[in-house]
């Protein structure tokens, strides 16, 4: 057990702990033992959902700051409603039905699971998201490196033109589409000719196809502005 699941155990604790408190020298009747039986509800869901939390979703950044404010409404409305009933309970004002007392919860608790709901379809399309955009990074990042290793290769008169290919790469945006996925198999292809002409030293055609490949780039970045 961690730090974390120790001290939501202790938390729960203690907020029973207070509740039960004030609970305790209060005239009982059926809206104040509702409400003391939601209180302490609240306070064991709330360290389930946490505890939840801790186990399966400590990486997950999106849900970790998503979440605390659903499971804030749900406590903040359920004491919300307890103090008040009680109140107009205990000063004789008006007694809520335990009816519409569980009604309310029910409530409540529904618009609290529709909110994590949400949080949880939100949570896996900005994942998918990101792990596409991380896929397309790294792919154009493998480009760079494959342009890095000809550069290393290449013999001093090719040396310009492998560099000046290698740095439109690396400063190219690295995001993709489908709409331009032809260019990059072409820029993908170029640099592997590339490296065939610099092994066998064929210093003008591998001078020629830098410039090529350059002009593929060039119109992989125009298609993409015009796209965005």
């Amino acid at each position: 057990m961690n730090q974390n699941e120790k001290r939501i155990i202790a938390a729960v604790a203690v907020g029973i702990a207070i509740v039960t408190a004030i609970y305790i020298p209060l005239r009982k009747d059926m809206v104040v033992h509702t409400a003391y039986a939601t209180l302490v509800l609240a306070a064991i869901l709330a360290g389930a959902s946490l505890w939840q939390l801790e186990k399966k979703l400590a990486q997950d950044y999106i849900t970790n700051l998503a979440f605390p404010l659903a499971l804030k409404f749900y406590l903040g409305m359920t004491v919300a409603m307890a103090v008040l009933f009680v109140l107009l309970d205990l000063a004789g004002v008006w007694a809520i039905s335990f009816s519409w007392y569980a009604a309310l919860q029910v409530v409540i608790i529904g618009l609290t699971a529709w909110k994590l709901l949400a949080i949880g379809a939100a949570q896996d399309a900005i994942l998918k998201v990101g792990e596409q955009v991380q896929a397309n990074v790294s792919n154009w990042k493998l480009l760079v490196a494959d342009a890095d290793a000809i550069l290393k290769t290449a013999p001093a008169d090719l040396q310009r033109n492998v560099s000046d290919l290698r740095d439109a790469i690396r400063y190219a945006d690295p995001m993709s589409r489908p709409e331009v996925a032809a260019q990059e198999q072409e820029i993908a292809g170029g640099l592997k000719q590339l490296r065939d002409l610099v092994r066998e030293g064929k210093a003008d055609e591998a001078k020629a196809l830098c410039a090529r490949i350059q002009d593929v780039i060039e119109d992989r970045a125009n298609r993409l502005r015009i796209l965005k």
